[in-house]
């Protein structure tokens, strides 16, 4: 277990008027063990480049990542915004290497988790790799696609999360989903709940994972683009660019409130 340096709160890099985390993949994990262990739970938000985007556009998308405990950058495209807007991001944490990561923290394996999420039979090879890797999984549920918040299955997911004693839950549901799902029912839920998006697909072997050094230096986004043109193509070529004009106005200060203002007219009025 980490120092109480270590887990005490850091300055916030706010990008958008989105504060950031600058915590690192390391003390991400240590702080999600911590929480679990002392019973003071809350949840965790992996935001990128699209997070930011659709929350420009979507109310309660935002609403849901500003009310998460922790919330650290995923991908390389928020470090170069950050550095465009002169803010300065030190380190991502990819969601989907969390479960591993956390795993690495001392004791960790004793943790009761459970997972929600991922596609049809998923769930299960992703709890049976996690099971191998060495963690207690005491629940997996893959629910419908797709899942409706507030609907008698989501009740009765909920109901059996909450009785599986798991301490950590982690939410493989995307985004917007699994950020609102949090936030609804965090309090319903002895358990840190933490946001992985396609993680569980990537534990389970599903989908093809980009190299590390990719990731490092940021053209992850160019492998998945590659693998899954059809889903992937608008989001990184049409939706995500104009972010970093955005962080070249807000470095210039132009953007009167960045905490509410769209960068542009286009992302306004964006479906």
């Amino acid at each position: 277990m980490a120092s109480d340096s270590r887990l005490r709160a850091e300055p916030s890099v706010i990008l958008a008027g989105i504060p950031f985390d600058d915590i690192g993949m390391r003390a991400t994990a240590e702080r999600i063990v911590a929480w679990a262990t002392d019973g003071s739970f809350g949840y965790v938000c992996t935001p990128n480049v699209d997070y930011v985007m659709r929350a420009s556009r979507d109310r309660d998308f935002r609403a849901a990542i500003l009310g998460a405990r922790l919330r650290v950058p995923d991908g390389m495209g928020l470090i170069y915004g950050s550095r465009i807007a002169g803010s300065h991001i030190r380190e991502t944490v990819t969601g989907r290497l969390l479960p591993q990561e956390v795993l690495k923290i001392k004791d960790a394996s004793r943790i009761p988790i459970a997972l929600l999420g991922g596609r049809p039979g998923v769930v299960e090879r992703a709890a049976s790799a996690l099971r191998a890797a060495g963690a207690s999984v005491v629940e997996a549920i893959g629910p419908s696609i797709p899942f409706t918040i507030g609907s008698a299955e989501d009740a009765a997911a909920t109901a059996r999360l909450a009785a599986s004693g798991a301490r950590i839950i982690f939410v493989g549901l995307g985004a917007p989903r699994q950020e609102v799902w949090m936030a609804a029912h965090q309090h319903e839920l002895e358990s840190v709940l933490v946001g992985i998006g396609a993680g569980l697909d990537v534990i389970a072997g599903q989908v093809a994972e980009a190299p590390r050094w990719m990731t490092r230096i940021g053209l992850e986004w160019a492998f998945r683009l590659v693998h899954e043109p059809r889903r992937l193509a608008r989001r990184y070529l049409v939706d995500d660019p104009p972010f970093f004009w955005w962080m070249l106005r807000q470095r210039l200060g132009r953007t009167r409130d960045v905490a509410q203002e769209p960068p542009d007219d286009r992302i306004r009025n964006s479906p």
